[in-house]
C-alpha cells in the first residue's frame, strides 16, 4: 500500500481541529532542539498549534551562544558592574572584539571532566577561552571576569542562560494570559550518555524549565515524518534517518506501521507506530570538523601572504602563533564556516577578514569547493559508516529500506550528498519531504504535546531504544577480590523496560550500575545501590517462615525510565517459598449454584502465587439432608513469603550538584535577569529623552505652538532642550534610569501645558459645534413630541381601532425641554468666558468635558427616540392582536350564520314535497 501523503498546510488546520477542548489556563509546551551550532525552539498552546519560536530579529534558529559585553558605566559603591549580556548572532559578532568573554557551541562540553579529549579540541578552536573545573563536580567551567563572585561560568549556568531566552522568546510569542511556560520536551542524539543528560536537566532546572522527557534526533525526526502520512499494517515502511549537524552524524534506522489496537467497548482503531530498530553514530564528524579543514585551509593562506608572513615574523612557528590567537581564531572560524556555507551552493569563493592579525587584513585567493573536498576526503568512510552500523543493530539490509530522510544542516554538504546516493543507488532514494532544520523540533514538540494531556493529536505510538548496555557489578562475597559483572540490558533495550536479578548475598550488600557505548573501552559508573536490611530481613524469614539459607533469594528489579532512559533501581525483595496449612473457605449451597452457572470463581484454582499439594482426606461426606455443605479439609500449599528490602541510590561518575550552589547559581542567573531588565528600562528611556528633544525642538517653530505659548516659556524650554541634548551625550552618559527619566519629567512638565493648550484651540470650534447640533437635533425632537403624527398603524385598516398612545406626559416633555436650555446656558457662557481670554492663557472652556456634555445630551435624544420606538412596537403588537380578534370573531359568526341556513334548507324541501 502507497504511503497517503497530507499537505502540511492541511497537518497544521488537522491539528487545529483536533486540539481538545480545555479550560482556559491549559499549560503550554516548549520543544527544544539543542544543536551544537543553532538552538530551535516550537511552540504548541491554545490557539498556537505547533510554531516557530522566533528570534528577537525575527529569525527561525538562533545561534547557539552568549556572550557579555564589558559596562561602559563605571562601578558604583563598590558593587558588582554587571556587563551587558548578548546571545545568539549578536554573541557571535562580539567574538571578534571579545573572544575571551563569548562562549559558543557548548553542546559539545555537556557531561565532561576537564581532562576529556572533546574539551582539548573545544579548547583549540577557542583558545582565548579559560576553561577550569567546575565546583564540586570538576566538569567544564570558564574564568571569567564577567562572573559576579567566584569569577568562574560553569558550563550548566550559560547553557541556562540561553535556555532561559529562548523561554522568553516564547513566553513573548505566546502573549497575554498565557501562564508561565515551563514544561519542555528536548531533543538528544542517540548516543547521549547519562551524564550529559544529567547535565542538560541541570540546566534546564537553573532556567526554571521542567523536562517532560527527552526524544532522540531520528526519533523526533520520524515522528514529525508521520504526522502527514499513514502507514500500512501488514506492509511497513523502513527509512533511515541521517542526521549530520554541526557537532555529530546518527543514523536511525525507523519502522514505520499502522497497527489496530483495541478501542472504547468493543471497536477498535488504528494508530500510528513509529519505532527506531538500530542506530549508528560519530560523535564529532560534522559541519564543525568541516570549519577545521577550512580553517588550515585560510590559516595557510594567511601565513603564506606577504603581509601575514611580516607580521608573524617574529614567530618560530607563524601557524601556530595565528591559530592560538584568541581574536585571529575566533574571526577565522568565523570567516571559514560562511565560506563553508557558500561552497555548498557555489563552487568557489573568497575569504574576507578585517584585522585578522597585528591589524593586517586578510584577503584570501580562491578557494575552490575541489579543494575544500581534497581537505574532508579522509572522512569518506566515516561519512556511511553509521548508516552501516545502524542496519547491523536493526539486523536488516539496505534493499529493504525506502528512502533516507536527511536532516542537520551539514547534509547540504555536496561532498556528503554524493556519498549518501552512491550507497543508496540514487537520488531517488533520498527523501527530502522533511524540513532538514525543523522536523526534530517539530516532533519533539508534537510528542511533548500528547503527552502533556492538554491536548489531543494524531495519535502515533513511538518506541525508542538505549544504545547502550547496563550491567550490574558486585562482589560476589566480602572476602571477594575480583567483582562480578553480569548484563541486565543488552544494547538497543526499549526505555520502560524493566528486569530482575537475583543475587546470592544473605547480609547487607552494595553493587553498582554500569553502562556501556559500543565505542567505550570501559564501563562508565552510573550508580551506586546500598541495601541495608538484607541481614535482618533473611533472619525474619528464618524465625517466623522456617525458611533455609539455600531457599532464599534476595532480588532487585531494575528498569530504563521512560522519561530519560536513565537505568535505576525500583525495588527489592528477599523472598522464600515454604508450605503452610490452608483451610479452604466454607461454601454453602448458594456458592454451589452460583458455580454450577458460570458465576463465582474457586479460589483455590485462581492464587497464582500457590500450588496445591495432594493431600490425604479422613471421613467421608455425609449422607445428611440438611442444607449446610461439608466441612473443607486443610490443605498443604506452597507460598512465597516476601519482605520489602530498604536501599539508598547514589550517583556515582560525577556527583550531584549541592542545593545550596545550585541555589546560589539560581540567584546569580536571576541577578544577570534584573539588571539586563534594568539595562533594558535604560535605553528605552533615553532613546525616548532623545526622540522627545528632537520633537520638542520641532515645536518651537510650530505657528500653533508659538501661538499658545509665551516668549519666557519658549526660551525655557529651547534651554530644557539644549541641556538635555548636552548631557545625554556627556555628562549624562553613564547615568542612571532616575536621572535620565528626571530629565524627561521637566521637559515634558513645560512643554505639557502648551500642547494641552495647542491641542484646546484646534479642536475647540468642532467641538463646540458638535453640542449645538445636538442641542439642535434634540429641540427638533421635542417639536414632534408636542405634536403627535399619525402611526403607520393608523392608515393600515380605516376599521382598524386607532392607538395613537402619548409617549411623554407634557410634564416630561417640559423637563426635557429645560435640560437643552439649560445646556445652551451654559455653553453661551463658557464661550463668553473663553472669548476674553489671549490663546497662551489656559482655556476655561475644557473640550474634554463639552464631549462629556455632548455626549449626555445625545444619549437624552437616544433615550426618547428608543421610547417611542417602544410605544410604536407596542401599539402595532395591540393592534395586530386587536384585528386578529376582529377576525377570530367575524369567523365565528360567519360559521354560526352558515350552520342556521343549512338547518332551513330541509324544512323548505319538506314544503315543497307536500304541495
Amino acid at each position: 500500500m502507497r504511503t497517503k501523503h497530507v499537505s502540511s498546510a492541511a497537518l497544521t488546520s488537522l491539528f487545529l481541529l483536533l486540539i481538545a477542548s480545555y479550560a482556559s489556563a491549559a499549560s503550554a509546551v516548549l520543544g527544544i532542539d539543542i544543536g551544537q551550532e543553532y538552538i530551535k525552539a516550537a511552540l504548541v498552546k491554545p490557539g498556537i498549534p505547533l510554531e516557530i519560536v522566533l528570534t528577537k530579529d525575527t529569525k527561525r534558529k538562533e545561534a547557539s551562544a552568549v556572550g557579555f559585553k564589558p559596562s561602559s558605566s563605571p562601578a558604583k559603591n563598590g558593587e558588582f558592574n554587571f556587563p551587558e549580556r548578548l546571545y545568539g548572532t549578536d554573541a557571535v559578532n562580539l567574538a571578534g572584539r571579545f573572544p575571551h568573554d563569548v562562549y559558543p557551541n557548548l553542546k559539545q562540553l555537556l557531561g565532561k571532566l576537564v581532562q576529556d579529549d572533546a574539551v582539548a579540541t573545544y579548547s583549540g578552536r577557542y583558545p582565548a577561552l579559560k576553561i577550569t573545573p567546575s565546583p564540586e563536580q570538576g566538569t567544564v567551567a570558564f574564568q571569567s571576569k564577567s562572573s559576579p563572585g567566584p569569577g568562574v561560568f560553569t558550563l550548566e549556568e550559560l547553557l541556562a542562560m540561553q535556555l532561559k531566552a529562548v523561554a522568553a522568546q516564547a513566553q513573548a510569542m505566546a502573549g497575554p494570559g498565557t501562564g508561565k511556560i515551563r514544561d519542555v520536551m528536548f531533543t538528544v542524539p542517540a548516543f547521549f550518555s547519562a551524564e550529559e543528560k544529567h547535565a542538560l536537566t541541570l540546566a534546564a532546572e537553573l532556567a526554571g524549565l521542567r523536562v517532560m522527557g527527552y526524544v532522540s534526533d531520528g526519533l523526533a525526526v520520524g515522528i514529525n515524518y508521520a504526522t502527514s502520512r499513514t502507514f500500512d499494517e501488514k506492509n511497513p515502511e523502513f527509512h533511515i534517518v541521517y542526521d549530520m549537524g554541526a557537532g555529530s552524524t546518527t543514523a536511525s534506522v525507523i519502522r514505520f506501521q499502522g497497527k489496530s489496537v483495541k478501542d472504547i467497548g468493543r471497536f477498535n482503531k488504528t494508530v500510528q507506530e513509529v519505532s527506531v530498530l538500530g542506530v549508528g553514530y560519530d560523535t564529532s564528524l560534522g559541519g564543525d570538523l568541516f570549519n577545521e579543514k577550512v580553517v588550515e585551509l585560510l590559516a595557510e593562506d594567511f601565513v603564506q601572504s606577504k603581509k601575514g608572513s611580516a607580521a608573524l615574523a617574529s614567530h618560530k612557528d607563524p601557524k601556530k602563533a595565528l591559530r592560538t590567537n584568541g581574536r585571529a581564531a575566533s574571526k577565522l572560524w568565523r570567516e571559514a564556516t560562511r565560506a563553508r556555507q557558500i561552497l555548498s551552493a557555489n563552487t568557489e569563493t573568497y575569504a574576507s577578514v578585517e584585522s585578522l592579525y597585528e591589524d593586517v587584513d586578510f584577503r584570501s585567493g580562491k578557494l575552490t569547493r575541489t579543494a575544500f573536498e581534497e581537505a574532508i576526503k579522509e572522512f569518506e568512510p566515516r561519512i556511511t559508516k553509521p548508516i552501516f552500523e545502524a542496519l547491523e543493530s536493526a539486523q536488516i539490509t539496505l534493499d529493504r529500506i525506502n528512502t533516507i530522510i536527511l536532516h542537520g544542516g551539514a547534509v547540504r554538504t555536496p561532498f556528503v550528498g554524493k556519498k549518501l546516493e552512491e550507497i543508496v543507488g540514487g537520488l531517488e532514494k533520498i527523501s527530502k519531504n522533511v524540513n532538514s532544520d525543523e522536523a526534530a523540533v517539530f516532533g519533539a514538540t508534537f510528542k511533548g504535546a500528547g503527552e502533556s494531556g492538554s491536548f489531543k493529536v494524531k495519535e502515533i505510538r513511538t518506541h525508542d531504544i538505549n544504545p547502550y548496555a547496563v550491567s550490574v557489578k558486585y562482589l560476589k562475597s566480602p572476602t571477594a577480590k575480583m567483582p562480578k559483572v553480569q548484563q541486565i540490558f543488552p544494547a538497543g533495550s526499549a526505555p520502560g523496560k524493566d528486569a530482575t536479578h537475583t543475587f546470592p548475598h544473605k547480609v547487607d550488600f552494595e553493587f553498582d550500575l554500569i553502562y556501556q557505548l559500543p565505542t567505550d573501552a570501559e564501563p562508565r559508573p552510573l550508580s551506586s545501590i546500598k541495601a541495608s536490611n538484607v541481614t535482618v530481613s533473611v533472619q525474619k524469614l528464618k524465625e517466623d517462615y522456617e525458611c533455609t539459607d539455600s531457599g532464599i533469594s534476595t532480588q532487585f528489579t531494575l528498569a530504563i525510565n521512560k522519561k530519560d532512559g536513565i537505568p535505576s533501581v525500583t525495588k527489592g525483595w528477599v523472598e522464600c517459598e515454604n508450605e503452610v496449612l490452608e483451610i479452604p473457605e466454607k461454601k454453602g449451597i448458594v456458592d454451589g449454584v452460583k458455580k454450577a452457572f458460570g458465576y463465582g470463581k474457586d479460589k483455590e484454582s485462581s492464587d497464582s502465587s500457590s500450588s496445591s499439594t495432594s493431600a490425604s482426606s479422613s471421613g467421608s461426606s455425609s449422607s445428611s439432608t440438611t442444607s449446610s455443605a461439608p466441612e473443607p479439609t486443610p490443605t498443604l500449599v506452597k507460598k512465597k513469603q516476601r519482605i520489602p528490602l530498604t536501599f539508598t541510590i547514589t550517583k556515582t561518575g560525577i556527583p550531584s550538584l549541592s542545593l545550596p550552589l545550585k541555589e546560589s547559581f539560581i540567584q546569580g542567573i536571576k541577578s544577570f535577569d534584573a539588571h539586563d531588565s534594568s539595562r533594558r528600562a535604560l535605553e528605552e528611556a533615553r532613546n525616548e529623552l532623545e526622540a522627545f528633544t528632537y520633537k520638542a525642538r520641532e515645536l518651537l517653530s510650530d505657528d500653533d505652538f508659538v501661538a499658545v505659548s509665551t516668549e519666557d516659556a519658549r526660551e525655557k524650554l529651547s534651554s530644557l532642550i539644549d541641556d538635555a541634548g548636552e548631557w545625554l551625550y556627556g555628562d549624562g552618559y553613564h547615568a542612571l534610569l532616575p536621572d535620565v527619566q528626571a530629565k524627561l519629567k521637566g521637559i515634558k512638565d513645560l512643554q505639557s501645558p502648551i500642547l494641552t493648550r495647542r491641542d484646546e484651540m484646534k479642536s475647540r470650534p468642532e467641538v463646540i459645534k458638535g453640542l449645538r447640533d445636538s442641542i439642535e437635533q434634540g429641540r427638533a425632537l421635542i417639536s414632534a413630541l408636542r405634536k403627535p403624527q399619525p402611526t403607520e398603524l393608523d392608515e393600515l385598516d380605516d376599521d382598524a381601532e386607532k392607538f395613537t398612545p402619548p409617549v411623554y406626559t407634557p410634564k416630561e416633555i417640559d423637563t426635557l425641554e429645560k435640560t437643552y436650555n439649560d445646556t445652551e446656558k451654559w455653553l453661551n457662557s463658557l464661550v463668553e468666558q473663553q472669548a476674553k481670554l489671549k490663546d497662551y492663557e489656559d482655556p476655561v472652556l475644557n473640550t474634554k468635558v463639552v464631549r462629556k456634555k455632548t455626549e449626555e445630551v445625545g444619549k437624552i435624544m437616544v433615550e426618547v427616540i428608543m421610547k417611542k420606538m417602544q410605544a410604536a412596537e407596542e401599539a402595532t403588537a395591540k393592534s395586530k392582536k386587536a384585528k386578529k380578534e376582529a377576525a377570530k370573531q367575524k369567523k365565528k359568526e360567519q360559521e354560526k350564520n352558515e350552520t342556521e341556513t343549512e338547518k332551513e334548507e330541509p324544512k323548505k324541501d319538506h314544503v315543497k314535497d307536500e304541495l
